[in-house]
């Protein structure tokens, strides 16, 4: 389908209809609410629908559309691979799986030279734990962030800091610690005893959270680790590749984790891939615990599609130097959004950020929705939370690191157009919204489709 096509509404009623029977009720039900067009491709920081509209892409998937949709450099090195050998056979490498660990070893911080790959974030926060416990067999503790994200596969629920999520699925464990965002003091306590295996960070919290730590948390964290022989795994998957304007987020405070996590970006959103980072005597300790064997830190193979796309990625961040990029050309967005926050207060908490890793913590769950609405209809799509349920959750400003100035000054004219209309609806309206929203997945289906004045039917 291309840009110019239009779908009409028998043929979206058919789509979502399929989606909700076969996928995802709860998200054909969204897209049916919002009356939100079908996507149909995207290119740079543009999304087109099929309706032929577009749309700035200040969203980019949560962080992985770094270097923008269908990059020219990335798309090339997939199609030549795809043209040659695009898959690998079972304990075969290709060229570019060294050609990436060359890269990732020239640019991460010094001593993390070992790698181990996967297909997702939750896979190598696997993998890391297993290497934590292997390299600490007598420590079975884990202290993790209270909000943190690794993952939502079960063993990655272990290390999850958010108890919605990891709650009906894992037990609770008296060896898991979590400490309070940015506070390096809970951290120092909870390692004190010598029986931590690992402490899992990120260096900037992500997700709906968005929190931007005190300068000496990474540091004193660091400190504490290294002195109690306890592993400091970084989770660099959302900040890595010059996100928050270093090409790593622990560079803001010269940190050199023992291991670090990175994904998403890492190959420009073309194939999914992960790879874990750790020190050589990281893996020496772990290869003199009993319970090694060879394979033990063996994630999903990578494809030799995700091994061309992430040496092309790099090499574009690089090359490019992005992320000086994401600090200066961020510099405006995050001024922007400030004032945004300093204007609508009766709105909006605060707009925390760094590079271009940025967004604004709205009062409450119908403003986030109302404000995501807002600039869609004004064509800029933004990371919404997806979470109802948060007092105060975070609407994020994720665009390519490629966005001009002049996107983001679109981006912000967007933003106080939506919020002058924000303004002119009466608080309780507010208030009833937050209601509905955060009981609408109890809600009989038609009535919201009937609450949202839409013209399709439930039908799945």
């Amino acid at each position: 389908m291309n840009a110019t096509a239009s779908v009409s509404a028998l043929d979206r009623q058919q789509v979502l209809t399929t989606l909700g029977r076969h996928w995802n009720p709860t998200a054909a039900l969204m897209l049916a609410a919002t009356d939100r067009p079908l996507e149909s491709h995207a290119r740079g920081t543009e999304v087109f629908a099929e309706d032929g509209s577009r749309a700035l892409d200040f969203a980019g998937s949560y962080g992985v559309f770094l270097v923008g949709h269908q990059n020219d450099a990335v798309r090339a090195a997939v199609l030549d691979v795809l043209d040659t050998a695009p898959s690998l056979i079972p304990g075969t490498a290709h060229p570019a799986t060294a050609e990436l660990f060359e890269l990732l070893a020239e640019i991460l911080p010094p001593g993390l030279d070992r790698f181990a790959l996967g297909c997702s974030g939750a896979e190598i926060s696997e993998i890391a734990l297993r290497a934590a416990y292997l390299a600490r067999p007598k420590r079975r503790k884990v202290v993790i962030v209270a909000g943190g994200y690794h993952g939502k596969t079960l063993g990655a629920l272990t290390v999850l800091g958010q108890h919605e999520h990891r709650e009906d699925f894992v037990s609770a464990d008296r060896d898991l610690v979590i400490v309070p965002p940015g506070d390096a003091r809970a951290v120092h306590r909870a390692v004190s005893n010598r029986d931590v295996a690992a402490v899992f960070v990120e260096p900037v919290l992500g997700g709906a959270y968005l929190r931007v730590p005190p300068a000496d948390f990474m540091p004193a964290v660091a400190k504490a680790c290294r002195e109690t022989g306890t592993l400091l795994v970084a989770d660099e998957i959302q900040t890595g590749f010059g996100r928050t304007g270093r090409m790593f987020a622990v560079e803001h405070s010269g940190v050199v984790p023992d291991i670090m996590l990175l994904s998403k970006a890492l190959t420009g959103g073309f194939v999914p891939v992960a790879v874990v980072a750790m020190s050589e005597e990281v893996l020496s300790e772990a290869r003199r615990s009993p319970q090694w064997y060879p394979g033990v830190l063996d994630g999903t193979s990578g494809s030799a599609l995700s091994m061309a796309a992430a040496a092309a990625t790099i090499r574009v961040v690089r090359d490019q130097n992005l992320p000086e990029r994401a600090e200066t050309v961020g510099r405006a967005l995050r001024e922007g959004l400030r004032r945004a926050a300093r204007k609508h207060p009766r709105h909006l908490v605060d707009a925390p950020g760094i590079g271009l890793m940025t967004g604004l913590r709205t009062r409450n769950p119908s403003v986030e929705n109302l404000i995501s609405m807002q600039m869609a209809a004004r064509g800029v799509h933004l990371g919404h939370s997806l979470n109802e349920q948060m007092a105060q959750p975070v609407l994020r400003f994720y665009p390519p690191l490629t966005v001009s100035a002049a996107e983001i000054e679109r981006a912000l004219d967007a933003l106080d157009a939506s919020l002058d209309w924000l303004d002119r609806r009466p608080a309780w309206l507010m208030r009833r919204i937050t209601w509905l929203l955060r009981r609408q997945y109890r809600l009989p289906p038609a009535l919201v489709l009937k609450l949202m004045h839409s013209g399709l039917e439930v039908n799945w």
